[in-house]
């Protein structure tokens, strides 16, 4: 039996999924919210949530029609407020789909704390940011690819009117594609070779209020490659101030659509993006 609260029971549906025919990752994103939600109101707090960072290792892929829930459990208390850690399980197969450790300005002294599960502690993210901070019309912010460009709408806020979680990390997975095509990967091609890119786990961090209306500027760093593992590094920026006001890590893999597993990058292909690998 899953340890924590049952704090979410859902089914994957096909406005949930991209091109790769799985759950995107911001909607893993949103149920962490909503368990979050879930898990203050059992304890009798019905406040809005702010997360202010989310660290997600993914396991095993929620398609079309996939079942799932969440169970959640406190696992750390600082002065901003409570860690949880989110586990999302295929009701299906029994197989754990995903966890999020989501850090969070909210806290009940009542709530008992847990020990962190091995399977959600850091790997190859780790668990608090260590990137730069820098504005928009800065050398270092010169030098990123640009991957996404636009606006905050008032429906992708919450009732404090600040922007969920899920689309600040939207910008990021809709941006991607962006990404890998400035270094040489073909988003049709890789399609066509039954080829994809797939995430294996990401860290998400909000830095600064975020509300309809802002105009948002993605940039991205390729920083290292060990192995089949690709790692990322993005910066928003409000596009009208220049300020820095959210970043993300990401350590992604290509993916055989077809096996359904990930495979290898062929010499050529590290080759083509070993030129834009940078410190950041």
């Amino acid at each position: 039996m899953a340890s924590g609260l049952p704090t979410l029971q859902t089914t994957v549906n096909t406005t949930h999924c991209d091109e790769i025919g799985h759950m995107n990752v911001q909607f893993y994103v949103a149920a962490g919210s909503d368990a979050t939600r879930l898990f203050a109101a059992a304890t009798g707090h019905r406040e809005p949530i702010i997360a202010t960072s989310d660290h997600i290792r993914f396991y095993r892929e929620l398609r079309v029609g996939d079942i799932f829930t969440s169970h959640t459990q406190a696992v750390a208390r600082d002065e901003d407020g409570l860690t949880l850690c989110h586990r999302l399980t295929n009701r299906g197969t029994g197989e754990l789909a995903a966890t999020l450790v989501t850090h969070t300005r909210f806290d009940d002294e009542t709530v008992a704390l847990d020990v962190l599960p091995d399977d959600a502690a850091p790997r190859s993210i780790t668990a608090r940011s260590a990137l730069p901070s820098f504005s928009l019309d800065s050398p270092a912010a010169d030098r990123l690819i640009p991957i996404y460009q636009g606006m905050v709408h008032p429906e992708q806020c919450d009732e404090t009117g600040q922007m969920r979680q899920q689309f600040l990390i939207s910008r990021f997975s809709d941006g991607a594609a962006h990404l890998w095509h400035h270094v040489g990967f073909d988003r049709d091609a890789m399609l066509r070779a039954r080829r994809g890119a797939v995430v294996l786990e990401m860290r998400v961090d909000r830095l600064a209020p975020m509300t309809a209306g802002t105009p948002l500027v993605v940039k991205s760093a390729i920083v290292n490659v060990a192995g089949k593992v690709l790692h990322f590094a993005h910066f928003m920026f409000d596009a009208a101030s220049g300020a820095l006001i959210g970043t993300g890590e990401a350590a992604a893999v290509l993916f055989d659509l077809e096996a359904r597993k990930t495979v290898s990058y062929s010499d050529e292909e590290i080759a083509a993006f070993t030129p834009h690998i940078m410190k950041v």
